[in-house]
């Protein structure tokens, strides 16, 4: 009789002690109210994250460039060597990304390009990127180009020329020290490389067009909305800018900014 006794205490006890399904579903329905408050919390704080890793990448950027662009301590300048003091931008742009003259590949014809290492490449967006030995960048050597993305000034890269028929077309830009004097100008930003690829253009280069006020030019002559121009607002819908003065800036309306001097071309037409 003791033994029963305790056998019947012990199914009891078991009874007791499991779950049943409303206390499971109870569980579940407070998991996911748990998960539901904090996954908004920590979107947003990967979202910080990626902004200020963005920004530090621009801003150690814009120190190669100033090194760079100083013809008293600069190292190698690739092509540009032949043509000291001045520079081409694409040359700066090419020993960022590790191309052509700049090349650390080895002697492989492609390389990824790490996130973790590769300043041009933005942690909010597309992680595959590719360079490929022995071409300029212009011509196509970081790829998939709708993976890109940052750009570069393009009036920094290609002036307008005025030819004799009153026409406009573009020249290559020559820098020089003298650029370091302008401090408000956009170097780099935040650029979709995909709607580039989309247009049937590269990405590597963009800029707005210029407002009817300041006149016309290459990237804007041909359309009111110049296919030139395609920034990215992948930061909680704004847009980094790196400057030549060495700071890194973000705005919803970047072409609005007063002092962001879009426009500005060191040997104006």
């Amino acid at each position: 009789m003791g033994f029963g006794r305790t056998r019947i205490r012990s199914r009891r006890c078991e009874r007791k002690s499991a779950f049943t399904l409303l206390e499971i579903l109870v569980v579940i329905a407070i998991i996911g109210v748990l998960i539901a408050i904090l996954l908004p919390a920590l979107n947003a704080s990967r979202e910080t994250a990626h902004d200020l890793k963005c920004r530090a990448n621009y801003r150690a950027v814009l120190l190669q460039f100033t090194n760079f662009a100083d013809e008293s301590g600069v190292g190698r300048r690739g092509t540009s060597d032949s043509i000291a003091p001045r520079f081409m931008l694409e040359d700066f742009q090419e020993s960022v990304y590790g191309l052509a003259e700049f090349w650390g590949g080895g002697e492989s014809e492609r390389e990824q390009l790490s996130i973790t290492t590769q300043p041009l490449m933005c942690p909010a967006g597309p992680q595959a990127l590719e360079r490929r030995a022995s071409i300029p960048c212009s011509a196509g050597a970081v790829t998939p180009i709708g993976n890109v993305t940052t750009a570069f000034n393009a009036r920094l890269n290609r002036e307008t020329r005025e030819l004799s028929d009153g026409s406009i077309g573009p020249r290559p830009a020559f820098l020089t020290s003298k650029i370091l004097q302008f401090p408000d100008v956009p170097l780099l930003f935040d650029a979709e490389g995909k709607l580039a690829e989309e247009r049937g253009i590269k990405p590597y280069y963009a800029a707005p067009p210029m407002p009817p006020k300041d006149g016309v030019d290459i990237y804007s002559h041909t359309v009111s909305n110049s296919v030139y121009w395609f920034p990215s607002m992948r930061h909680r819908g704004r847009m980094n800018v790196g400057f030549i003065g060495g700071h890194v800036l973000s705005s919803a309306r970047p072409t609005s900014e007063p002092y962001w001097r879009w426009n500005f071309q060191l040997n104006p037409r």
